[in-house]
């Protein structure tokens, strides 16, 4: 099979890949919904393959090639994000690297349809966390704590308008009754329909429903910040998420132009520097560290087929206005080719979660 080199990514192309994987992933895994985590992984690898005289010619051939590493890659990442979780928790890497694969397992295992893997592994971790310590006296204190979450974490997650904070920690939970946000959806939810929450407003029923996912935005917000979250888009109020919205469009601006905005040449002669040639922000994400302070992630592939990370450290104060505290960006800094004389134990080689391990469990 000839290789598919470094080309460029038309639209139809484009489009012709991701139907082709989302056909392969659910033959292989109907009830699960992976088919955009592992086209991201294919895509990659497909833009930074070697060239050939037509790309058309040889894209499915070359997607069943790498379609069980990019599912060995998903699952590892899956693993990654789960294990990090019960670390948080439990402070102890045997046991969370035991509740990680047994979620996974669950994962593979379900015969439910599963639309949200990253809800759901978060959830059921959370579980298992809690069946984990249910029967240790040591570790009563954490028990209830990760049982009075689970029920608000569960319920925050599920689609629909109704949420219920029953389970929350009682200081917690005070502090969301007493919250405007809190008055705001109890206000939206003492209407039997979009159509009175708009006439009591006096506004179209257009404006009403996007007051509605406001509101709705705004306590399911509140209530992942009290019982942990920090890495997440769903952490941002409504007001917050369009202005890190507003925020990259004008960091994509700078790198479409390589002009600077009035603010960076004032205080952020950085910024310019890091969005030089970023034509595009192929995804983003954003992590509390602090009381209003944060880091945006941004990622984009550039013409060189090259990944290209940019970190911004920001501050979003309580008008929501956006000030950089410091940015950088991380690039592939180069290849190291393993000798032919070095031999890595199998073990530290292997994927933990290889295809065929993958595809058993799912018999």
């Amino acid at each position: 099979m000839k290789e598919i080199g470094s080309i460029a990514m038309d639209k139809n192309l484009y489009n012709e890949i991701v139907r082709y994987i989302s056909e392969l992933t659910l033959q292989r895994f109907y009830y699960l919904n992976l088919a955009d985590d592992i086209a991201n992984s294919i895509l990659v690898s497909f833009m930074n393959s070697s060239t050939s005289t037509d790309p058309y010619e040889h894209t499915k051939d070359y997607i069943k090639s790498v379609f069980p590493k990019a599912v060995e890659d998903v699952f590892g990442y899956y693993q990654k994000l789960t294990l990090q979780y019960c670390l948080t928790k439990t402070k102890d890497h045997s046991v969370s690297e035991d509740i990680s694969q047994e979620a996974i397992r669950q994962l593979l295992s379900s015969k439910n349809k599963i639309n949200d893997v990253y809800s759901w592994l978060r959830q059921v971790t959370h579980n298992l966390i809690c069946k984990h310590y249910q029967f240790k006296a040591n570790e009563k204190d954490l028990h209830n704590l990760l049982y009075m979450e689970t029920s608000s974490l569960q319920n925050v997650m599920e689609s629909g308008t109704t949420i219920d904070i029953e389970g929350l920690d009682p200081i917690k939970k005070k502090e969301i009754l007493a919250s405007q946000e809190y008055r705001d959806y109890c206000a939206m939810l003492s209407f039997d329909s979009i159509k009175e929450y708009a006439s009591s407003m006096n506004v179209s029923e257009k404006v009403a429903q996007k007051r509605k996912e406001r509101v709705t935005r705004n306590i399911r917000s509140k209530i992942l910040l009290a019982i942990g979250w920090e890495a997440s888009r769903e952490i941002l109020s409504y007001n917050q998420y369009s202005a890190i919205q507003k925020f990259i469009r004008e960091l994509l601006k700078m790198g479409c132009s390589g002009k600077d905005t009035k603010q960076s040449n004032k205080l952020y002669p950085k910024l310019t520097q890091v969005m030089n040639g970023i034509e595009r922000i192929d995804d983003w994400g954003i992590t509390m560290v602090d009381n209003c302070k944060f880091q945006l992630h941004i990622f984009h592939l550039n013409a060189e087929k090259q990944p290209i990370i940019a970190t911004f450290y920001i501050t979003l104060n309580e008008r929501n206005h956006i000030s950089v505290e410091n940015c950088k960006k991380n690039e592939i800094i180069g290849v190291h080719p393993i000798p032919a004389n070095i031999l890595i134990p199998k073990e530290k080689g292997k994927s933990l979660w290889s295809y065929e391990k993958i595809i058993s469990l799912l018999k």
